[in-house]
């Protein structure tokens, strides 16, 4: 019997391998999944193998009445599920993306019925991709899935819109504070050190979304991420404490000009929902120095040491991931990123910021 006679089972089996089950409030993620799935995940040597280790190993009550005879069927249909991008073999460097959090979307409707699988894994890890199996050369999707979850993109500057091309562009782009024309980091060859999106703002964009139309195809800008929790670990108690509390001048870029020059904030704070260490930062529109205070200068200053070579902390992410038409969706405060030296002027990526909760809507 083909896969595609038996619809309904193929739809079950992948909606409990995707880790959700339908429910009257909506969906529920990976709890559901079952311990012989997590087995045959990681027998598939998933990206995601060390999620599934730990879950297996871990005290996290999950159902474990999966059916051993369904284990055949999804053998054979694991290797083609439109849920999950397929990886290559995982190296050291390279980010490991939580298991449920990387997917497939076939067509824009498929996408879109898929929105809030994509919400919630994005408010629990504050990472998603999904590999896009239509064209979509203006990034229209990427759009209606920030606004089907229930979100809002935010315009990049009072002269740029929602959407914001990251390429080589001399030019550059009007900027209302200079009146003329200026180029962005993103719109150079350059590297770009370690940092969250509109850290410059009164209220930094909380998410981000990068839509890869043209990677580098000379082995340059090469995409890291450094997931707060573990940059935390690497600052001392004192440089925590003053980076937490003390309030930093931050200079507004020209080409993201909105009317403000200049606003203040930490760089370091905490989520009081979920108890999260959240950050805002981009060395170079600090002040020098940063503040009057000495201790806080100090902890500017340590936190700058550790990340001031990118291969000494973070990670990158795998080139079956970062390639054509797959849509990155990230918390911007729960992760800073950064790019080695662009090798490719055609490389291509295009922006969103946005705001609001992933699959809550007011």
């Amino acid at each position: 019997m083909s896969l595609a006679s038996q619809t309904p089972r193929s739809t079950s089996c992948l909606l409990r391998l995707a880790g959700y089950t339908t429910r009257a409030s909506g969906s529920t993620a990976l709890r559901s999944t079952s311990r012989p799935m997590l087995r045959l995940l990681h027998e598939f040597q998933s990206p995601l193998k060390t999620s599934v280790a730990s879950l297996e190993s871990g005290d996290s009550g999950l159902d474990t009445s999966f059916p051993l005879q369904e284990f055949t069927f999804l053998q054979n249909l694991i290797k083609n599920t439109p849920l999950f991008l397929q990886p290559s073999k995982r190296k050291v460097d390279e980010f490991q993306f939580p298991l449920g959090t990387t997917f497939k979307a076939s067509s824009r409707e498929i996408g879109l019925e898929m929105k809030d699988a994509f919400a919630q894994a994005l408010r629990e890890y504050g990472i998603i991709a999904i590999e896009l199996g239509f064209d979509d050369p203006k990034s229209h999707f990427m759009l209606e899935v920030v606004e089907a979850m229930g979100c809002t993109p935010d315009t990049h500057s009072s002269t740029e819109g929602a959407l914001w091309d990251i390429t080589y562009r001399p030019s550059g782009v009007i900027s209302q504070k200079t009146a003329g024309s200026v180029v962005s980091r993103s719109h150079s060859l350059g590297e770009f050190a370690w940092h969250t999106d509109g850290s410059f703002e009164a209220k930094p964009q909380r998410f981000f979304g990068l839509h890869i139309i043209h990677p580098d195809k000379l082995g340059g800008g090469i995409f890291r991420v450094l997931p707060v929790n573990d940059l935390v670990k690497l600052l001392s108690p004192v440089s925590l404490e003053a980076l937490h509390n003390h309030e930093f001048e931050i200079q507004v870029p020209p080409e993201f000009y909105k009317g403000t020059a200049t606003n203040r904030g930490k760089l370091l704070s905490i989520d009081p929902e979920t108890g999260r260490y959240l950050v805002r930062f981009r060395r170079d529109i600090l002040a020098n120095p940063p503040s009057d205070d000495p201790v806080a200068n100090t902890a500017v200053a340590e936190l700058n040491a550790i990340l001031e070579k990118p291969d000494n902390v973070g990670q990158t992410f795998s080139e079956d991931i970062f390639k054509e038409n797959v849509i990155i969706l990230m918390d911007n405060a729960r992760f800073l990123h950064c790019r080695t030296e662009i090798k490719d002027p055609r490389r291509l990526l295009r922006r969103v910021r946005f705001n609001g909760t992933p699959g809550v809507r007011k």
